[in-house]
């Protein structure tokens, strides 16, 4: 049989998904390592974009070695402190697509006590597996949430101390160390700091 009749021949360039907000930067070599529930998940997502009237938003990832981040957005009940609606973007492969997905899921109807007691492993769970080369990307999930949880503090004039006791931050935790860019952190040097451009210039220096 000639080439150009054998339908099992694999073509050089993979399918990737490219969406408003779904953007997949990294080009997979097959779905190998990927759960069904995980790859059921990226082709049945419905919790993209921002949703209408959100007053809280996140962000975390990286970019060293590619490009992998996540956006949340969530609609809270200041009242109740609970996620009602929450929606994502991502960037980077399918498992952070399937991740940011699923911690979606996860939070919504839950209070900030609730949602924050989820671990990187509750979605790996969730997901029957992530691989192992992928395993940051759970940790985006759970971080995100941390994020999304003090965003909401600050926009309502939360002080430092108050971030502290909600959603401490250890810089020599793994979950720090996977994050190289985190919206949460990226806060809370601007309370420290007061804004001040000539503060901030210095810290840097």
């Amino acid at each position: 049989m000639g080439e150009s009749r054998n339908v099992y021949v694999e073509p050089d360039e993979r399918a990737v998904i490219r969406t408003a907000d779904v953007y997949q930067t990294e080009v997979e070599a097959g779905t190998g390592g990927y759960s069904d529930t995980l790859l059921a998940v990226v082709a049945n997502f419905r919790n993209s974009g921002a949703p209408e009237g959100f007053n809280a938003q996140s962000m975390v990832g990286k970019s060293k070695r590619g490009e992998v981040a996540l956006r949340l957005f969530a609609v809270i009940d200041p009242a109740t402190e609970t996620f009602v609606r929450m929606g994502f973007k991502s960037r980077g492969c399918l498992a952070m697509t399937a991740c940011a997905s699923t911690i979606c899921s996860m939070v919504e109807g839950k209070s900030f006590a609730e949602a924050l007691a989820i671990r990187p492993e509750d979605v790996k769970a969730a997901l029957d597996g992530v691989p192992s080369d992928k395993l940051h990307t759970t940790y985006f999930a759970t971080e995100g949430v941390r994020a999304l949880v003090g965003d909401f503090l600050i926009r309502r004039g939360a002080s430092i101390e108050e971030l502290d006791r909600v959603v401490p931050c250890d810089e020599l935790s793994i979950p720090c160390a996977m994050c190289e860019h985190c919206s949460l952190r990226d806060a809370r040097v601007e309370l420290l700091f007061g804004g001040e451009d000539e503060d901030v210039e210095e810290v840097r220096a």
